[in-house]
């Protein structure tokens, strides 16, 4: 994997620093041998990884990285999947597989997660009348793309990784190339929604990605982007382990204010926070695993009973915060318009 030193800011351009990780290794799946340094802007407060994979090696980094076309293999997680996919399909008129209808019933009896399914959309909710554009950047197998197009939307995507646009295509849906870069200029000021879902921290430029996004889109049109948040309960917590920071594959990181000052700087308005989804027993579970050493995504083995029990305490309070202040979630949802 050959390096490259990063001497400014990525996202803002300033010179000015702290080391805040020196010592951040690939605890989640072990594909990038090494360890990471991370540095904290401060100007934008921007954390950004320097040095970091170039861009000719940086697939190194994702060799062992899930993808996005395997299902669970275990029996039991099957049977979620599938019971979760009954109620995705009469929820969003969508035709996901595998998919039990059963499962339309089964899950309103678990309100926690029949809500979360229920946000999957994003919040654009039905397209209503008229032709609605939407394009998903980094789209990956399609799903959301198929939930959206259940509703009404017209819908495109934007997908690097080869084998998981090949799973969009044949669910019918339309790839307009595997980077914004791709896309012909013809399209700007065509679409009337954009989603970034986990896809901002992975990029060199992420205030470029922002502004070919802005482009795109069509006055009063708007941005939905989720990421990683470096203000959160989990990475005060965790630190170099927390599962969030994921060197070398995440390459910039924000808080909410680094984020805003991005969004801003690329030419957006209105620029909201929103309640973000709640994955702090998820993250938490495998930031544990990754601090007593374990490669979180591939050892399945139960915490012991002692980490267990401080990690189910400290979701508690990481929750409870979160409600209470979203700046603190584990990630930062966030919606932005293109000026009218």
């Amino acid at each position: 994997m050959r390096l490259e030193s990063v001497p400014q800011c990525p996202v803002c351009g300033d010179a000015r620093r702290r080391l805040e990780q020196s010592d951040v290794r690939d605890g989640a799946f072990d594909a990038a041998p090494g360890v990471w340094r991370l540095q904290r802007c401060l100007g934008c407060r921007a954390l950004y990884l320097d040095p970091r994979p170039d861009p000719a090696s940086i697939h190194l980094a994702y060799r062992d990285y899930y993808t996005h076309t395997t299902a669970p293999a275990a029996l039991l997680s099957r049977i979620k999947l599938a019971l979760s996919n009954g109620y995705r399909n009469r929820v969003f008129a969508a035709n996901l597989r595998p998919a039990v209808a059963a499962g339309s019933v089964v899950v309103p009896f678990f309100p926690t997660r029949a809500a979360a399914i229920r946000r999957e959309d994003r919040g654009i909710g039905r397209a209503g009348e008229g032709r609605k554009r939407l394009l998903d950047v980094g789209c990956g197998n399609g799903r959301f793309l198929s939930l959206a197009r259940g509703l009404g939307w017209e819908c495109h995507g934007v997908e690097p990784d080869a084998a998981a646009a090949q799973v969009a295509r044949e669910q019918g849906i339309s790839l307009l190339g595997s980077r914004l870069e791709d896309l012909p200029g013809d399209l700007a000021g065509t679409f009337d929604v954009i989603t970034l879902n986990q896809v901002i921290e992975h990029v060199y430029d992420p205030v470029d990605v922002l502004r070919r996004c802005h482009d795109l889109l069509r006055p009063g049109g708007h941005l939905w982007l989720e990421t990683p948040n470096t203000e959160s309960v989990g990475y005060e917590i965790y630190g170099a382990h927390w599962r969030g920071l994921e060197s070398p594959r995440h390459l910039v990181l924000f808080d909410f204010a680094s984020l805003s000052w991005s969004l801003e700087r690329a030419g957006f308005e209105r620029v909201q926070r929103l309640q973000p989804p709640d994955v702090t027993a998820g993250l938490f579970t495998l930031s544990a695993a990754m601090q007593l050493g374990r490669i979180a995504e591939k050892d399945t083995r139960a915490l012991p009973g002692e980490v267990r029990a401080k990690t189910r305490a400290r979701i508690r309070k990481a929750r409870a915060v979160g409600l209470r202040d979203p700046a603190k979630a584990e990630f930062l949802s966030m919606l932005a318009y293109r000026p009218s």
